[in-house]
């Protein structure tokens, strides 16, 4: 699936925490001369049977170069419960070849839930960190007519929460006006647009709006040269041929309101950045949050796809042209 950057329209300071996702060994050494015993990093996520958090020493190097067991004794509690969990410790290669210890508990924290995580040393040292996982929500959406699209994400509580993660995901296909049927025989491709800094807060929850017109010639460049050469697709006259829309679906990641500043992708769960840049842990280094990703399709009307240089919206409200569902 591609991905159309649209991060530096919106906002550019959140896309250093993907740049740390992926950083060097020599980018995550740990602080000189400091008394904290150590770096987390994680998510609590209630749609998750098991949780996972990278734990390490803060010393010469974040991440261990051995698979020697880490002088550590994980645990939680649910502080509304009571209930309390002892972390196991896993040694795993990375993308990098290098060594993380990941802890594991098999427990998911409910909606709305708050948790306090310690991390003890062997002679006392400890680093703590308070987890609140955010609440449930709902997702609104409609249109005018026009294309642009208006997207509300509500909590359903009165807990705060923030986006860490807004896109669209464009389903397309190649359509020729005077054989629609190309539709259904040509390759589908997938396009990701980020919506990152365009939300607004208003009571319960966020908003913004999508504009499906944005970036489509650049959706029909990259289409055409993905398969030209393939299907010798004509795309020589915009009135003729270009793109239908086959699908459109919404991504969000909804985190809770210490997830600052957003940015992270919820399907790596090992969130790490430079020591000290971000965190919300007590003596220690790093960020632990709660957080889960959300989805829904998005229906947009004939009208307001007519507003725009698609040449149809192939599907609607769950049905399939190609399928001939509609």
């Amino acid at each position: 699936m591609q991905s159309l950057n649209v991060r530096n329209f919106f906002y550019a300071g959140s896309l250093l925490l993907f740049v740390f996702l992926v950083g060097c060994e020599e980018d995550v050494a740990g602080p000189t001369e400091v008394d904290e015993p150590f770096s987390l990093y994680g998510v609590f996520n209630p749609r998750l049977p098991m949780q996972t958090v990278l734990v390490g020493s803060v010393e010469d190097l974040l991440f261990p170069e051995t698979g020697e067991a880490l002088d550590a004794v994980v645990t939680s509690t649910d502080l509304g419960s009571g209930k309390a969990y002892v972390w196991r410790d896993s040694v795993t290669a990375n993308a990098t070849g290098q060594l993380d210890h990941i802890y594991w508990a098999d427990f998911t924290p409910g909606y709305g839930s708050r948790h306090r995580m310690e991390v003890v040393r062997s002679d006392g040292e400890r680093s703590v960190v308070n987890v609140e996982v955010p609440g449930e929500v709902r997702v609104e959406n409609y249109d005018s007519s026009t294309r642009d699209l208006y997207v509300r994400v509500l909590g359903l509580d009165d807990m705060s929460f923030v986006l860490p993660r807004i896109e669209t995901v464009y389903d397309v296909s190649f359509y020729h006006k005077d054989n629609p049927d190309t539709v259904c025989n040509t390759p589908r491709k997938q396009y990701t647009i980020s919506h990152q800094g365009a939300e607004e807060k208003i009571d319960k929850g966020w908003e913004f709006t999508v504009d499906l017109n944005i970036f489509y010639e650049t959706m029909r460049s990259y289409y055409y040269e993905d398969h030209y050469e393939e299907w010798m697709l004509e795309f020589e006259n915009p009135a003729q041929d270009g793109l239908a829309l086959l699908g459109l679906r919404l991504e969000v990641t909804i985190g809770s309101s210490d997830w600052d500043p957003p940015g992270a992708d919820l399907s790596d769960e090992r969130v790490r950045v430079y020591p000290g840049t971000l965190s919300n842990v007590e003596n220690g280094y790093g960020l632990v949050v709660g957080g889960y990703n959300e989805e829904m399709a998005l229906y947009p009307s004939g009208k307001a796809v007519a507003d725009t240089p698609f040449f149809d919206y192939i599907q609607r409200n769950g049905g399939d042209y190609c399928l001939g569902t509609l």
